[in-house]
């Protein structure tokens, strides 16, 4: 059993992954959307006509958010995005992934506050990844109710729910409730206490193939962060 982390921890692993150890960040991203991609198809293969609805911010959570409604488009299911935040703040590998998204002619809406969103036979999480440690807020928070305010047969978050702190557990605010969450590379703290365990859901831990030394270099300097 690998050892649980920090957030924090593994989002300075992937960071050392990618700017010491040559890992490629889109490549690193397609493994993690796959990994959510092909959990759907293999426990929903009868339900291609499940009505998927697909929630993402604009960061890299939401980049896995859009890539995973790619991927599943790709396999015969159809779904629509929807977006939360500003795309002047958006990451370059959310627009990387929704220009070959939307070059399928996969559905997207903005979510503007005031919106009212669908019920959903499944419904991927995408708005926050393991690096939330603020309280939600504005736009986001409204976005987060609403979408809390319907009926989902199924909630997948990806990598963790919305509104968890990945280092302690909190609920920051609002949340998204999992029934499953596929986190990457190791299991995290926040997801398996406090309000993060309950938000969880199933935890299923997929390997992307960071390597362990990663995790390793990323714990020493945590630790040492701590005792300055």
């Amino acid at each position: 059993m690998k050892d649980i982390i920090t957030g924090t921890i593994a989002k300075k692993a992937d960071q050392i992954a990618m700017q010491e150890m040559g890992f490629k960040s889109l490549e690193l991203m397609e493994t993690a959307s796959s990994k959510v991609a092909i959990y759907v198809n293999r426990h929903y293969t009868h339900d291609r006509d499940a009505y998927i609805l697909v929630l993402a911010g604009v960061g890299n959570n939401g980049a896995d958010a859009v890539a995973v409604a790619r991927m599943l488009k790709e396999t015969g299911y159809d779904s629509v995005v929807w977006v939360v935040g500003s795309i002047e703040r958006a990451s370059w590998e959310f627009l990387y992934q929704m220009f070959y998204y939307q070059q399928l002619h996969g559905r997207t809406v903005m979510y503007r506050e005031g919106d009212c969103l669908p019920d959903s036979d499944i419904c991927i999480d995408g708005i926050f990844g393991i690096g939330l440690h603020r309280m939600v807020g504005g736009v986001y928070k409204s976005f987060m109710d609403e979408v809390n305010a319907h009926k989902h047969g199924v909630t997948i978050a990806i990598d963790a729910p919305s509104g968890v702190d990945t280092d302690s557990g909190a609920l920051m605010g609002a949340g998204i409730k999992a029934d499953v969450t596929i986190t990457f590379g190791r299991n995290k703290t926040g997801l398996v206490k406090g309000n993060g365990k309950a938000y969880s859901g199933k935890v299923y831990v997929e390997d992307i193939g960071i390597p362990d030394e990663a995790y390793e270099q990323a714990a020493r300097a945590d630790a040492e962060n701590l005792e300055v």
